[in-house]
């Protein structure tokens, strides 16, 4: 049997599994016909797993939702293998990236606008247009720092930072009457997962990163008064969905992952060579000889990367606030979101997107000081999700799941034949009850391609309105877009998961009114029509009590306010809300014995991995490629090292990619 679940499920989590019977007029259709949509659930894995008792006694119970309504997805400069399995164990089929005709994208990178603007309402993709200009960390530098010149100590939460080359006068100009410069962290612009990341401390070391850099580079001053858990410095990845820029709606999760050093830190250190004493990012400090791995699915306090809860309930014996410190890490992924909504906005209008094709996971890597104060680090694109602890498999199923379904992936089929299962073509007309896909299955019908997709409604199948790119882009209607994410809202309560809104809210929202209206150039009044939806109150006619900045320099000093007692009265109220909410970061989420979790991603039966023979094509090439360039690659070279001059090289080499 596999061994990959061991605890037993909670009630609140069991049977979150089938589509979902809540409807509603989302926009995805012309006509007022109610539309279902997919619910996910990280038991899903259990019918598709290898050896698991579940998907010998019922292997079709999610599977058949994909398979039935012929739902497609793809994937674009990404192989996650914890979003395939999940699309997988609801019967999706995997198309090749050329494949427009797909439910679902998954994509590591961003579209152009041509390929934006032929997307239907019913397909969903990861990413929003432009959202690009927060994972840069050069457009997160510049849209920060243009928001710190209009709005003054309200964005003091980012190290000072200077791009090279474009600011190398700046730099310059800012420490010249500086005997020495101070450590800064050199990050390329474009880079991740901690590559090419170091730390300088002299202009010589600036100038020659300068010289040899072929791409631009963020120089952003090392914090170092970090606060310490066991003498360690840590960083906090937090798990932000947006399902709307315009109007603005947020969700952060629960729950997240700390990562820490793996050797102990000293503040008086002026060695910064150390790169497993300074720097936190997991990628590099997995590499250490002293890094300890957590296998226990228990336990989320064990080695060098806990869970977000456990760390704030270690803060809390502490004696730390830890509800104001997570209130101020949601002001600052607010405040950066507000940083891009108007560039995300005029690509939505320019495209011609559909209000719900778009949605997207962020990944906020944050930093406390040791005044308690959170800075932010750097905002991740598409942040990693895979699995190779028990507690990132148990997080991040999770994290996804919620976040599909916030979504909305709406059930509808489209008899498409280029999208026919590898290996089914024979049987494409042949009925088999007792395969778990069936051949007869929606992905497997013959190649006669319907004039329109059916969605699934209460009252059965209706056909899907068929538009090209010019019919669809309506006169951008403001009012209608506001109407479709408040009726998405009023479902909130069941989609959502482990996610928590936080913006809008009826209070906290005043606090950032004068921001958004700042930025609203088009004068939209989006995001208030949605509050005056949700709440009933307009929020134009409601005028804040005293000095609005007054309330934002008490949330960035962390030094002098540390607790919720030491604001001031008025600032206290509008954070109720958000701090009553704040307690769902700390409370524990697993505890021992009460539910069951993947310790690791399981081996799926052939079966579930549905492809096209397009798609099959493209995975066999970029195997070979892959161990072209892992094997065959270093060991050509080795064997002509060796025998350089040798007639017999050329035959070894053939026998080993023969072998191979």
């Amino acid at each position: 049997m596999n061994t990959n679940y061991d605890i037993e499920l909670s009630s609140n989590d069991s049977d979150n599994d089938s589509d979902s019977n809540e409807t509603f007029t989302g926009g995805e259709k012309s006509s007022k016909a109610k539309i279902k949509y997919l619910r996910f659930s990280p038991d899903a894995l259990k019918y598709i797993s290898v050896g698991h008792k579940f998907s010998a006694k019922n292997p079709t119970k999610f599977t058949s939702k994909g398979t039935s309504h012929n739902m497609c997805f793809k994937m674009i400069k990404s192989d996650s293998r914890l979003v395939k399995s999940m699309l997988y164990s609801y019967g999706f089929t995997q198309c090749s990236r050329k494949n427009a005709n797909v439910n679902f994208i998954w994509a590591n990178t961003h579209m152009n606008g041509t390929t934006l603007r032929t997307f239907h309402p019913w397909q969903r993709i990861n990413h929003f247009p432009r959202s690009v200009s927060i994972t840069k960390k050069d457009m997160l530098h510049q849209n920060l720092s243009t928001m710190k010149k209009c709005f003054g100590a309200c964005y003091d939460f980012y190290p000072e930072s200077f791009i090279l080359p474009d600011e190398k006068e700046i730099l310059d100009a800012h420490y010249a009457d500086k005997e020495t410069v101070p450590p800064l962290i050199s990050k390329p612009a474009s880079a991740s997962r901690g590559r090419g990341i170091q730390i300088v401390t002299d202009l010589k070391q600036i100038e020659s990163i300068e010289a040899h850099e072929k791409s631009k580079v963020v120089l952003s001053e090392y914090i170092s008064n970090p606060y310490l858990v066991n003498g360690r410095k840590f960083d906090l990845r937090l798990y932000v969905t947006v399902i709307s820029f315009q109007p603005l709606i947020v969700y952060m999760f629960n729950d997240g992952l700390a990562r820490f050093a793996v050797d102990e830190y000293t503040d008086d250190d002026t060695d910064f060579t150390e790169t497993f004493k300074h720097l936190t990012n997991y990628s590099l400090n997995k590499f250490s000889e002293n890094f300890i791995k957590n296998n226990d699915p228990t336990q989320e306090d064990i080695g060098h990367k806990w869970t977000v809860s456990a760390l704030l309930r270690h803060l809390s014996k502490e004696g730390i606030d830890t509800k104001l410190l997570m209130v101020r890490m949601e002001d600052i992924v607010i405040k950066t979101l507000l940083s891009i909504q108007h560039h995300v906005s005029a690509a939505i209008r320019s495209t011609g997107l559909g209000p719900n094709v778009c949605f997207e996971l962020f990944g906020f890597d944050i930093l406390i000081d040791n005044d308690l104060k959170p800075w932010l680090l750097e905002v991740n694109l598409s942040p990693s999700l895979a699995c190779d602890a028990p507690l990132d498999s148990i997080l991040k199923t999770r994290v996804l799941c919620d976040t599909l379904n916030l979504a909305m992936v709406p059930l509808l089929l489209d008899i498409n034949g280029e999208n026919v299962v590898a290996g089914d073509e024979e049987n494409l007309n042949e009925n088999n009850d007792n395969d778990a896909v069936s051949s007869a299955s929606a992905s497997s019908l013959p190649a006669s391609r319907s004039s329109s997709p059916l969605v699934f409604t209460k009252r059965g199948k209706a056909p899907f309105r068929k538009s090209n790119s010019l019919e669809r882009r309506k006169p951008y209607n403001p009012a209608a877009r506001v109407k479709i994410y408040s009726n998405r809202l009023k479902l909130e309560k069941t989609r959502k998961g482990n996610f928590v809104r936080i913006f809008p809210r009826k209070d906290t929202f005043y606090l950032y009114k004068h921001m958004i209206e700042e930025l609203d150039y088009r004068h939209e009044k989006q995001d208030m029509l949605l509050f005056k939806t949700m709440y009933g109150e307009d929020p134009e006619t409601f005028e804040i009590a005293g000095d609005v900045d007054d309330y934002h320099k008490q949330l960035m000093d962390a030094k002098n306010y540390k607790r919720t007692s030491d604001l001031s009265s008025e600032t206290a109220e509008f954070l109720q809300e958000a701090l009553d909410e704040a307690a769902e970061y700390e409370a524990e989420k697993h505890p021992n014995g009460f539910r069951i979790y993947p310790k690791s991603l399981p081996r799926l039966h052939p079966y579930a991995r549905r492809r096209t023979s397009s798609q099959v094509i493209a995975d066999e090439v970029r195997r070979q490629a892959r161990l072209e360039s892992l094997i065959i690659k270093p060991l050509e070279q080795e064997l002509l090292r060796v025998a350089s001059s040798s007639s017999s090289t050329s035959k070894v080499l053939s026998d080993v990619k023969t072998a191979v």
